[in-house]
């Protein structure tokens, strides 16, 4: 099967039914890019054109075809302990004060994080690894640990809790002994099932509201880069609607968006708070 680079129209056409399904909207220069990602598509499902995958796709006349798109076309690329220092003050600085404000009878003992675009779950797992550190010091505390990503595929790896071994870079030999079990063929690492089972994935998009209960902790890191201003501000506004009064937005030093924080208050590059 010979497939040649989208057209130009073509291009327009598949960047404009991925801004309206995920809010990221592709520069000019990603047509190569795009074109060799859907192509691995076609030969998969032995389709001979863009032009028929576009009107089997958006005629939704494949089944799940979108969240196979979806992931094709999204990038998804982490690790654990990504940008040390975030995590440096969930455990030296959240914690403790959440803790304390529960000793004061400030706040009822309970806790929610939420991880927003989670990918295959590093993030949400390395606060697992922090909480489970200090676990003693909330026994008896409703902890709820939720991560999220638009992408299928990527949900079904963060619950399975199987990595390359280049996600575990920057884990100390001590945690990884503790939490991780090398699979047989060294090529990677399981994460213990109790931290597992601390975590619940599931799919958002964050161009829509986050039903529940509101969040005392949201990280949101390195994803909004890709979003146009538009899309940025829906998910911001979704972001903070989601996060209770006191709670702590974590956000990625790429992402573009401090300038629609306002009505959080800042306390540091990457830490803004919501007010009481």
């Amino acid at each position: 099967m010979d497939l040649t680079k989208l057209t130009q129209e073509e291009f327009d056409r598949f960047r404009t039914f991925i801004y309206a399904e995920t809010g990221i909207r592709l520069a000019d220069g990603k047509i190569t890019l795009l074109s060799n990602r859907i192509r691995r598509r076609l030969r998969q499902l032995e389709i001979a054109s863009f032009e028929e995958y576009y009107t089997l796709l958006t005629q939704k006349k494949l089944p799940r075809e979108l969240e196979h798109f979806i992931d094709a076309v999204t990038t998804n690329e982490t690790h654990f302990f990504r940008t040390g220092g975030h995590f440096e003050w969930f455990s030296d600085s959240f914690l403790p004060t959440i803790r304390t404000q529960a000793a004061e009878k400030k706040r009822p003992k309970s806790l929610r994080i939420w991880s927003a675009a989670c990918s295959s779950g590093e993030e949400l797992y390395t606060l697992a690894i922090c909480l489970d550190e200090v676990r003693h010091q909330f026994a008896g505390w409703d902890i709820s640990l939720i991560g999220t990503d638009i992408s299928e595929t990527m949900i079904a790896a963060a619950r399975q809790g199987v990595f390359l071994n280049r996600s575990l870079d920057q884990i100390s030999d001590e945690r990884r002994a503790r939490y991780f079990s090398q699979l047989p063929d060294k090529t990677g690492w399981s994460i213990r099932p109790r931290l597992i089972n601390t975590c619940e994935f599931r799919r958002h998009n964050l161009l829509t509201s986050m039903p529940g209960e509101r969040f005392d902790c949201i990280f949101i890191r390195n994803v909004l880069i890709y979003f146009d201003r538009e899309s940025k501000q829906t998910a911001v506004k979704n972001l903070i609607d989601a996060l209770a009064p006191g709670g702590a937005l974590v956000v990625g030093p790429a992402d573009g968006i401090y300038d629609l924080l306002g009505e959080l208050n800042k306390k540091t590059i990457f830490l803004y708070e919501k007010p009481q």
